[in-house]
């Protein structure tokens, strides 16, 4: 099949799970409760210019380091009469005021593809706002990406 520009992708439609398993044998908890645009990945990045008085005012920009951070943005899932809460939400809430290696969870993004789809992995800490709004409460988490993310 040709990939034509009819083959859109809805940014709803991309999941992201939180690891509540051990990184050998990784257990995927969906996160629910996103909003239609509840996934917003960010690049910052550093670099340095290696332009000199030979290159004619042309910039050679070189990046130096590059990093991530994952926003997460929706409503807060609860069952009104037990007070269970979502397991991936709750995965993510359990380590919001951990420090040092124990802050970071793994994390996968997964496009909607049926076949061959294309999942980013990657560990972040994070800053987590379990509760707001005025009339739904809303629920959110920005993931510092820790390293490198792997692509596959």
């Amino acid at each position: 099949m040709t990939v034509t520009s009819d083959d859109k992708v809805l940014s709803r439609d991309f999941d992201i799970s939180v690891n509540t398993g051990t990184e050998e044998s990784p257990t995927w908890t969906p996160i629910l409760g996103l909003d239609e645009d509840g996934i917003t990945w960010a690049e910052s990045g550093r670099e340095v210019d290696f332009m000199d008085a030979d290159d004619g005012g042309f910039a050679k920009p070189v990046p130096i380091g590059r990093g991530y951070t994952v926003t997460l943005k929706g409503s807060r899932i609860e069952d009104a009469d037990t007070g269970e809460r979502d397991p991936g939400q709750a995965a993510v809430e359990a380590v919001m005021d951990e420090m040092g290696p124990d802050a970071l969870l793994e994390y996968k993004i997964e496009s909607p593809a049926a076949s061959g789809a294309e999942a980013i992995t990657f560990q972040a800490s994070a800053t987590v706002t379990p509760f707001g709004g005025s009339d739904k409460a809303t629920w959110g988490a920005e993931l510092k990406v820790y390293g490198q993310p792997t692509r596959a």
